[in-house]
């Protein structure tokens, strides 16, 4: 039985309890939430006794705390799920790992480079696991994308495009913080398009080589539009497309890899198959492969040992290596050294 306990009790937290509902009897218990709001805790907590398998000492309550320490101190957990806001994760993963505590944290992992290299470190040291909330490894499509083309039918990748749209001023709902630099650490490249930048870079095995940005905060005191172009690793090239003012709330996605040999096309959770001078073709939805259902059930049986971690934290590394990149970019040219206007 994994012990676990939440950091960081908001709307997201919810989610992670539904997905961990999913698990069988025994595998893991919700022992504390902890929350610098209590009343998020305990609405948490009401959630959490909903579901016996992960709550299975009915009527007893997860222990609910106000302060990280004070949790990690007291109960005698075995993991921790971290859903606070991105520019907190470094300090809270790294007090859980510190602990010797299995960590899944919530999209991006880190809000820079060095903190992700930091995180991953310490968890390999130490023997631990480290999962990000990158919930597209687990859908179908995207999974046989990347086993597609690492098998080699398609030959090497060459061009990639992916889009990502939403209107994150009314997605936020409650995660007001979002347009908050100082906790989200960035806009909307992180909130909602490090999905895409995950996915791409796992897709087709790769890591960021260059990048050149273009950033637009439309008015707020965060980036809303993203353009994106990409060097990969393997000489890839990739065109990524982020936009936070469209005229639905909803995510929308896709995904294009063109290869030397055919292509592989994602959207709205189908996947098609377009062979160099032939026909496209739509993969049937039962010849999908079916991976473990989400980040927090991979989570939990990659600790016991029965599946292996989906997410690892390489994968948060790549995107933060991606991000940073891109913002490094995008920063405005200092006066002095724009040229000079004929």
């Amino acid at each position: 039985m994994i012990r676990i306990g939440f950091i960081g009790c908001g709307s997201i937290s919810h989610t992670h309890v539904m997905r961990l509902s999913l698990l069988q009897d025994g595998e893991a218990e919700i022992v504390g939430l902890c929350d610098v709001n209590l009343e998020n805790a305990k609405r948490l907590s009401k959630l959490v006794k909903k579901f016996r398998n992960i709550s299975p000492r009915f009527p007893h309550e997860p222990s609910i705390f106000k302060e990280p320490v004070k949790m990690l101190e007291t109960l005698d957990l075995d993991a921790v799920i971290v859903c606070t806001p991105h520019t907190l994760h470094y300090r809270h993963v790294m007090a859980a790992l510190e602990r010797n505590l299995h960590v899944l944290v919530e999209k991006p992992m880190a809000v820079n480079l060095k903190e992700a290299i930091e995180m991953r470190d310490e968890t390999e040291s130490r023997g631990l696991i480290l999962a990000v909330g990158y919930q597209r490894h687990f859908q179908p499509e995207y999974f046989y994308a990347r086993e597609v083309i690492k098998s080699g039918k398609l030959g090497e990748p060459h061009f990639v495009i992916a889009w990502l749209t939403q209107d994150l001023r009314r997605a936020i709902g409650t995660r007001t913080w979002y347009l908050d630099p100082s906790l989200a650490g960035g806009g909307q490249l992180i909130c909602s398009g490090t999905h895409i930048t995950d996915i791409v870079l796992w897709v087709v095995d790769s890591e960021p080589k260059r990048v050149k940005a273009f950033m637009d905060k439309e008015g707020a005191n965060v980036e809303i539009y993203v353009s994106l172009s990409v060097l990969l690793a393997n000489g890839a090239l990739a065109s990524i497309s982020i936009l936070g003012d469209a005229p639905e709330k909803a995510i929308k996605e896709e995904l294009r890899v063109w290869c030397s040999k055919g292509a592989v096309y994602v959207k709205d959770g189908r996947v098609w198959i377009h062979e160099k001078g032939g026909y496209l073709s739509e993969v049937p939805r039962e010849l999908l492969p079916r991976p473990s259902p989400n980040p927090d059930v991979n989570f939990v049986r990659a600790i016991m040992g029965k599946e292996e971690c989906l997410v690892p934290a390489s994968c948060g590394v790549n995107a933060a290596k991606l991000e940073q990149m891109a913002y490094e970019d995008a920063r405005p040219i200092p006066s002095n050294l724009k040229p000079a206007t004929v």
